[in-house]
């Protein structure tokens, strides 16, 4: 955890849910970015200590509007300010991966929203937790009691037709991922507004309004011109426009075709690796395949590109000839880590197994202990060069137990 380890204390209302977190503490949470219960607390109340880093503060403020409606003016200074596009997705990220691996273990978050999800003051981190572990459920002992926070429920759990499950969890998600980059609920167009709030809530809640982006119905359209129409075409990825509308559409009413929280992790993290930000020095970061800055105009430079392919003339990714995992763009100002996920498509850990540099001419290589970077050779690689146009570099990246993988260097230019 980065920043001074701490703890916090959770008060709990009702005595008899002191049983329900020594369940929790039986359950398989380690390695999972989750404030999990340490210990109870009788003496002088019912509660729990739990483990979190002394410089973080809810996802609700300050980076979410403190309303829902058509007065959130929050501005595009805002939303720079308080991380941009690139923190945003990886917040969004983190939150995906702690949810998936969450339902991997059979377990379910049950009450997801931006009170419960901590991040680090300092802008330029990262860090991300989940607390209010108490409302873990399985589908052996699910809590019905729980309905959901406001603004963030899902519509079989207001109706009580359905336990709390894995994919009500998605469907939060969605809904938290869609508000952190957008800036509105997804069901919270022109419909919406013209109802009263309380109407609107219910309307929103229980799933009675159309998706703002369905194809087929736009009665209830984002608001032209706004800020979150705007935001809607630029911190959306391809990807996850598909996710949201096949959430927010059939999936609004049939939990049973909602894409899981595996797929925005995946979504999410694609889109964080291909985000570039503004050489003109206004902060705004945005997607590489983008002609041009969406806050400023500035025509977007060529990026680098580096793209994961099984090792030449291997097997191991068979069908397409070569098969491409996803591509990351290397910082021309920082370092860029490869991990585990670029690799081998793995979430277990997250640390950098080879780090580009950028200095001058090209990027500094170096590796991780038991991680070696080849040419074709066989020659250790100590830099790459800055990539000509219409050229390709490729080194081999290898380690015991894993199979070896192809990395490509690229020079793209933008659409």
């Amino acid at each position: 955890m980065e920043g001074q380890l701490g703890f916090a204390i959770k008060l709990l209302k009702r005595s008899e849910d002191l049983a329900r977190i020594e369940e929790v503490r039986r359950l398989p949470l380690d390695g999972l970015q989750l404030a999990a219960p340490i210990s109870l607390i009788r003496e002088g109340g019912s509660g729990y200590l739990m483990p979190l880093a002394a410089d973080m503060n809810p996802l609700a403020e300050p980076y979410l509007p403190r309303e829902f409606g058509p007065r959130e003016t929050s501005g595009t200074d805002w939303y720079r300010s308080t991380g941009g596009l690139r923190r945003r997705l990886a917040l969004a990220a983190n939150v995906a991966q702690c949810l998936a691996a969450l339902h991997e273990r059979g377990l379910a978050y049950v009450d997801l929203n931006p009170n419960n999800v901590m991040v680090s003051d300092d802008v330029s981190r990262q860090e991300t937790w989940l607390i209010d572990t108490d409302n873990l459920t399985s589908r052996a002992n699910p809590k019905w009691d729980i309905i959901g926070f406001p603004g963030y429920a899902v519509p079989e759990r207001v109706t009580r037709k359905a336990p709390p499950s894995t994919l009500a969890d998605a469907y939060t998600l969605a809904i938290l991922t869609f508000r952190l980059l957008v800036l509105r609920h997804p069901l919270e167009g022109v419909a919406a507004d013209t109802l009263d709030g309380d109407e609107a809530a219910m309307a929103i809640n229980s799933g009675r309004l159309p998706y703002v982006a369905d194809p087929g119905d736009d009665s209830n359209r984002l608001p032209h011109r706004s800020l979150s129409s705007k935001l809607f075409s630029v911190a959306l990825s391809g990807r996850m426009q598909q996710l949201a509308l096949t959430t927010f559409g059939e999936g609004r009413l049939n939990p049973l075709v909602r894409p899981g929280a595996a797929r925005w992790r995946d979504a999410l993290w694609l889109a964080h690796d291909n985000v570039v930000e503004c050489t003109d020095g206004c902060g705004w970061t945005y997607y590489r395949l983008l002609a041009q800055c969406p806050a400023c105009g500035r025509q977007s430079p060529p990026s680098i590109l580096a793209t994961v392919f099984p090792e030449w003339g291997g097997t191991d990714w068979a069908g397409i000839t070569p098969q491409a995992r996803d591509s990351l763009v290397l910082s021309p100002s920082r370092s860029t880590g490869i991990t585990e996920r670029h690799l081998w498509g793995g979430y277990a850990s997250g640390d950098q197994l080879v780090m580009l540099s950028p200095v001058a001419k090209g990027f500094e290589v170096n590796t991780a202990e038991g991680i070696t970077v080849t040419d074709g050779a066989g020659k250790r690689v100590a830099a790459i060069p800055y990539p000509e146009p219409q050229k390709e570099y490729r080194v081999r990246v290898a380690t015991s137990g894993r199979p070896a993988r192809t990395l490509r260097i690229i020079r793209v230019d933008a659409a």
